[in-house]
This record gives C-alpha cells, structure tokens and sequence, in this order.
C-alpha cells in the first residue's frame, strides 16, 4: 500500500521505490525504515503536497529482480523513480535465480525478437531458460555489464513515463566489515553508479559516507534506527535540490555547499 495521508484534492507527487533489504528497513519495524522516514519528512517540509510514496524494496533484491517486477512499478506512474540497490549485485555470492532473471533480461530487452511478443513466446519454446539450479562462476552475483545495462533500462523506462530517475549509492558498510573480501567489489559498482547517473543524467542521491556510530546492525551491513534515520535526512536533502526539485516543482534551495559530504 502507498503512504499517504492526504485528501484527493491535494496536488500529489508519487514516488516509487526499487530496493534492497536496506531500503526494506530489515530488522526494523517498518516505521524506522528510510522510505517511511523520507514520506514523514516531506510532508512536514511541503505541507501542501500529497506524497504518496510505493515501496516496493525487498531483501535480497538485485537489479534482476527489480526488472522482472518491473510491471509494478510502471502501473504507479511516479513522478520520481528511487533505485537504491546494488550490495546484492556487487556481493560475492551466487544464486542460480538471478542468474536465470538476467537471462531473461538478455532475451526480453537485448534481442530484436524478445521485444515481440508472439517472437519472444516462440523463442523460449525453441530454446528455454538455463536450469535456475545450474552452478555460477565465481565473481559478483551481477556482472558489471549486466548491471549497467538492466539499470540503464530501467533509466530509459523511467524517462518513457515522465518520471526522473534517481540512483542512491550504496550506505556504507559497519568499519568492522570494512576488508570482507564478499563485498570488495562493492567499491567499484558504487563508482559504476555514479558514472551512470551522470551518463543518463539522473539524479544522483550520495549516501556512500560516514555514518554516526550506532547506524548498524550486529552484522555490520542492515541498519539501525539511527542509520535508517540517517539516510533519510540525507535523501531529503537532495529534495531542495536540482535535478530532484525543479522536476517535482518544489522550492530549490539557494546553496547547498555546506551540506556536500565530504569524501575524502
């Protein structure tokens, strides 16, 4: 259900969110997750609008899987689309299921024959998906190239409904978990996002950065409540912010300077 607490007569902005577990607010009440801490703090900052923000985070989600459950999102017509995955993508871990929804990206979006749809039926009967137990090379569980094209579809789908696109790099791992190798590569995917959003672009929401003591969960990757509140106020910034501002027809703030993180 979207969070909402206005009457029909109140202009609206509709935001839609694609994420992970982090975004999910995993091991929390769904209060302290960012996405309802974001819906709280618009309201209080534009009084006068309706935001009707959708959710649609899930543990354990990658690019993959958001493009499979796609449909879900394009039938709420946001104004603004929030991509806020990539730990699942760059973690070296290996499922066969995300190995078999990039195929069928592959298929779907990469062929001259997968955007028909009577072609793309008669495709997957000549030649089916790979057995979604079939064993996977070793590496990030989404390759660079994979990642980059599923996220420039969803880029381009974003544009085709009049919504702004906006990536939020990866929060920053507990400092105890700074040298596990599963999430080395991690590093390299939040540059690959940033060099995307201003290849397409979109608006780049930067979270990548120290975060208060207190932020993190036992395993150093899920956030408390104070990390989750944290990456709220850092999303609500860019809200008083071009590109995010202008396209929503909110009141831009005249200098932000002093709240760029600084990431030395």
């Amino acid at each position: 259900m979207p969070i909402s607490t206005f009457p029909h007569t109140t202009p609206e902005r509709t935001i839609v969110i694609l994420g992970d577990s982090i975004a999910a607010g995993y091991g929390l009440p769904s209060e302290y997750a960012w996405p309802q801490l974001l819906h709280q703090g618009l309201t209080e900052t534009y009084p006068h609008i309706a935001w009707r923000i959708h959710n649609l985070s899930a543990p354990g989600d990658t690019v993959a899987d958001a493009y499979v459950r796609f449909d879900e999102a394009q039938v709420k017509r946001p104004d603004l689309l929030i991509i806020a995955l990539g730990r699942n993508d760059c973690r070296r871990t290996h499922s066969p299921a995300v190995d078999r929804r990039i195929e069928i990206f592959n298929r779907n979006e990469q062929t001259w024959w997968g955007r028909n749809a009577m072609l793309r039926r008669l495709g997957y009967l000549l030649n089916p998906l790979p057995d979604a137990s079939q064993a996977h090379e070793t590496g990030s569980q989404t390759p660079m190239e994979a990642f980059l094209s599923i996220l420039g579809w969803m880029m381009r789908q974003a544009r085709a409904m009049n919504a702004l696109p906006a990536l939020v790099t990866m929060a920053p791992l507990a400092p105890t978990m700074a040298s596990d190798p599963h999430f080395a590569p991690c590093t390299r995917y939040n540059t690959a996002l940033r060099d995307l959003a201003r290849d397409w672009e979109a608006a780049l929401i930067e979270v990548d950065y120290t975060l208060p003591e207190g932020s993190w969960q036992v395993d150093g990757v899920h956030l408390t409540a104070r990390g989750q509140a944290e990456i709220a106020t850092r999303l609500l910034r860019n809200f008083r912010r071009p590109p995010i501002a202008p396209h929503l027809a909110l009141k831009t703030q005249e200098s932000n300077a002093h709240m760029a993180p600084s990431l030395d």
